[in-house]
């Protein structure tokens, strides 16, 4: 398990210790739009400084690295591959000053720059053969790299301690080689790093669909290929990936096993590749992707049959994996997952510009790419990436095909929970029309009339209602802020949203005392002075196949609770009491889940939104405020 980190408020600070300094040194990118014109930053607002010039499109050298076994070293700066554009003054000096493209003064120990910044200061040693070696591999060109052919052995085989002298060499155009992004095959590989696993459940089984024309990363840069020569296994590595793993199996039979999917065979992809494929399916669920247990064949089936035919998706599943598999394991560093982000977002623009149609598997990965920017705190990336799946859900998916088609459904639902949110937290209507969210109610209103005995359509439902609460709150509230609607209509309308959220209270009230409501919690602990609730309230918590009413009970709370205090603020028809016993009912619900032997994986990023609406609204002593600081902390810890 992570360390707790210091704030709650700066996302993964812990891993970085001039990440606030950098923060402060540099305003926030504007925000862009995958589709549109113009360079796509090579850097991640929020993560390190963005370079003063612009960047070559394309990454370098083939990815075959491994990763950490345990707390990451000091930080040493990767070195960049040649650049096109020849910068004499980042030619010399530490790695630091090289990477930010800033001229550095030199001065040993430490330079100035590193110095004022706090940063890691680290100087190349003397040598530059095996330097030189490696950047002829990076930047020759070997023309298209197809799924299964060999890898460069010369960039593959090199065991670099350190980072070396940059070679001055004049790049042709604009070759994948002359990237001014960090390269992977010049990253240090020290002994201690495992090599990563093979799959453990991964299958043999083509996947080829016929007449469809799936995207492959032809540029020499970029290798899918599996290299032969990689450090031995880290037993640590391996005994905390098997406790992963077993965490992620230890939730029974009532919910989704990801080893239920055949999946094709990737002995054709490089190891690291596979290895964090092989993570994804293990460990990480549909929670780690803000999504619902319906949605788990989607995300361990679905999406990596997709990713394997389209490598930008490829990427940004591995680069996501990656992420948590830094967070849980904190065994990694910034370098370890931004490098596949960045080369995903690299090759989808790519395959944007490269005149393609447009397809799921684009949509999807730019899906990805959104939850990735959530999940690091980056909204500057994720409103311009939302704003970019809009244009393609538009282009795509239809209000029909939602209901018809199972990985457009799918696709929608993921895609409407970043319109809702993002709607509600601008003060804006959401972007997609209402009919989209209108249609996908009434057919989940005729699922679950139809299948009376079906919990997961019962759910879908009311989801579906809870997902319209949020498209008419999200409308309503923007008018009113704007004047575009009286106050006595607004008050009228405010009443029957209310009443629209109440249906979903009655949808979840049919659950009450059934077979799987727990009477009884055998697991019990003693209470103690720091608990702020008693979370073994006899039927206060659900099981088996009705564990996921327990999550839908505390979206329907803490959506309540947003919407009493927006009321109490606007017409003051709420009370501050009424917020506070909304504020302990959530807390209740979280401890009882939280303290349940029985949960799945990543189950803490359900709570993402609701443990903020219950900080907001309890009360302001000392005991309440620990207990929300240990639940921030667990879900930074979470990932």
């Amino acid at each position: 398990m992570a360390p707790p980190y210091p704030s709650s408020q700066a996302p993964l600070t812990g891993y970085s210790p001039s990440f606030l300094s950098l923060q402060d040194q540099n305003p926030p990118l504007p925000a862009y739009s995958i589709l549109g014109t113009g360079q796509y930053p090579d850097s991640v607002a929020f993560w390190h400084n963005p370079p003063a010039q612009p960047q070559p499109p394309l990454p370098p050298a083939a990815i075959a690295a491994s990763y950490p076994s345990g707390p990451p070293k000091p930080q040493t700066p990767l070195q960049p591959a040649s650049d096109q554009k020849k910068h004499k003054r980042t030619r010399s000096g530490c790695f630091t000053c090289r990477s930010r493209r800033i001229k550095c003064d030199e001065a040993r120990p430490i330079c100035d720059r590193c110095r004022k910044g706090n940063r890691d200061c680290v100087y190349p040693s003397a040598t530059a053969g095996a330097s030189k070696s490696v950047a002829r591999a990076v930047s020759k060109p070997r023309g298209s790299l197809l799924r299964g052919t060999d890898a460069s052995s010369q960039a593959g085989s090199e065991d670099i301690r350190v980072l070396e002298p940059i070679i001055d060499e004049e790049e042709d155009g604009a070759s994948v080689g002359s990237s001014a992004h960090l390269s992977p095959s010049t990253a240090p590989t020290p002994t201690t790093w495992p090599k990563p696993s093979p799959p453990k459940r991964l299958t043999e089984q083509s996947l080829r669909q016929p007449g469809r024309r799936p995207y492959v990363a032809t540029d020499p840069g970029i290798s899918r290929i599996e290299t032969s020569t990689s450090p031995s296994p880290s037993t640590d590595t391996s005994s905390r990936f098997d406790s992963l793993s077993a965490r992620s199996a230890s939730v029974g039979a009532s919910l989704p096993d990801p080893s239920g999917f055949g999946l094709p065979s990737i002995a054709h992809l490089a190891d690291d590749l596979r290895f964090y494929l092989s993570y994804h399916q293990d460990f990480m669920t549909y929670r780690h992707y803000f999504l619902k247990p319906a949605n788990d064949r989607f995300v361990h089936q679905s999406i990596i049959e997709l990713a394997l035919q389209y490598d930008p998706l490829l990427y940004a599943v591995v680069g996501f994996s990656a992420y948590h598999h830094c967070v849980q394991t904190d065994s990694g560093n910034l370098y370890s997952f931004l490098k596949y982000y960045n080369i995903a977002v690299t090759l989808l623009r790519q395959s944007l510009g490269s005149g393609e149609p447009h397809s799921e598997a684009m949509l999807i990965t730019v899906l990805v790419l959104t939850t990735f920017e959530e999940s690091i705190g980056d909204w500057v990336n994720l409103i311009g990436h939302h704003q970019a799946a809009h244009a393609l859900v538009r282009e795509i998916l239809t209000p029909e095909s939602t209901n018809l088609n199972e990985l457009h459904s799918n696709i929608f639902i993921w895609y409407a929970r970043f319109d809702v949110v993002a709607g509600i937290l601008a003060g804006n209507e959401t972007i997609l029309s209402r009919e989209w969210y209108i249609a996908k109610e009434e057919y989940d209103a005729q699922q679950a009339a139809s299948h009376p005995g079906d919990v997961e359509k019962q759910l879908a439902l009311a989801n579906s209602i809870n997902r319209r609460f949020g498209l008419e709150m999200a409308s309503l509230y923007a008018k009113l802020s704007r004047g575009l609607i009286p106050i006595n209509e607004f008050i009228v309308q405010n009443e029957l949203l209310g009443q629209t959220l109440e249906r979903v209270r009655g949808i979840l009230e049919t659950f009450h005392n059934s077979e799987y409501t727990v009477q009884d919690y055998p697991y019990r602990v003693a209470l103690t002075p720091d608990d702020i609730v008693d979370p073994y309230i006899p039927g206060g918590l659900h099981h088996g196949p009705l564990w996921e009413v327990n999550m839908a009970w505390i979206d329907y709370y803490s959506t309540k609770a947003m919407y009493k205090y927006q009321t109490l603020l606007s017409v003051k028809q709420s009370s501050v009491e009424e917020l506070g016993a909304l504020s302990m009912e959530l807390a209740r619900l979280m401890e009882a889940v939280d303290r349940w032997p029985v949960k799945e994986s990543g189950y803490i990023l359900a709570f993402k939104n609701s443990i903020g609406m219950a900080a907001m609204f309890c009360p302001r002593d000392e005991r309440y405020i620990k207990w929300a600081r240990r639940k921030f902390a667990q879900l930074e810890q979470g990932g």
